[in-house]
């Protein structure tokens, strides 16, 4: 009998620690931490999931606005953008970083991008990474369609028709792949990043005895080109490039 009552008792423990654990359960007990007030407490509920391996822009776009309400703006704008990351074109996200961004000491002008590639930026941010590959696999069971419809077509016209359609969707198919391709690389890549520290010297080379270029402050993004040891070289929106410490960045 006591077996059967302990055995019981573990079995109820566990399912409390796991109903505890569950990421929906964190995720609404954060939420509702967040509403109260208790901004610290529900950062801390936030970035558990995170640990425990967990990521959506839902998730990464409330940490950011608790990280927000605490005036730590740099580690919002780190969360923003991790949401943008993956849903590139929410309305929320890109309105609450800029709003972030009007909380930055560095003002830096970007160099202005060549139409195509921000045609290109555009096009491939319209959609995440799944749903392009959602659209080219309607593409391509469409080009399988016409050829079938080529194969049993019984006048000339028609069968030219179905073979231009199947032709145009399977075109179709290899572009949206690609544009797939790019946009989850876009998603999985290390090469943007945050300074994190209230001010960081951006050196001439990767040694702390190099000259002093210029400085980036907390909530600056820059973009990664290389790195040496416990130097990364960075480039930033204007386009000047030096070295900081990989202790004053965290990647995107």
């Amino acid at each position: 009998m006591k077996k059967q009552l302990l055995l019981l008792f573990v079995i109820c423990f566990s399912a409390i620690i796991s109903f505890a654990a569950d990421p929906k359960v964190l995720f609404e007990q954060a939420n509702k931490t967040y509403r109260s007030g208790d901004y610290i407490k529900a950062i801390e509920l936030y970035e558990k999931i995170l640990i425990d391996g967990h990521r959506s822009p839902e998730l990464y776009f409330n940490l950011g606005n608790a990280y927000y309400k605490q005036e730590n703006y740099a580690k919002a704008i780190l969360n923003y953008e991790r949401a943008r990351k993956m849903n590139p074109q929410d309305d929320d996200i890109l309105f609450n970083l800029k709003m972030a961004g009007m909380n930055t000491v560095d003002k830096i002008e970007p160099v202005p991008q060549l139409f195509y590639e921000q045609w290109w930026e555009n096009f491939v941010n319209l959609f995440d990474a799944d749903h392009w590959a959602q659209w080219a696999v309607g593409f391509l069971w469409l080009a399988l369609i016409f050829a079938v419809l080529y194969l049993f077509a019984g006048s000339v016209s028609m069968r030219k028709a179905w073979f231009m359609s199947a032709a145009f969707t399977f075109f179709g198919f290899v572009l949206l792949l690609f544009v797939s391709d790019a946009a989850n690389k876009q998603l999985n890549s290390n090469h943007e990043a945050i300074i994190m520290n209230p001010s960081a010297y951006v050196k001439s080379s990767p040694d702390e005895k190099s000259t002093n270029l210029f400085m980036l402050h907390a909530g600056t993004r820059i973009e990664i080109l290389d790195q040496l040891q416990d130097w990364k070289k960075i480039k930033i929106a204007n386009g000047n490039v030096g070295w900081v410490s990989k202790n004053d960045v965290e990647i995107i």
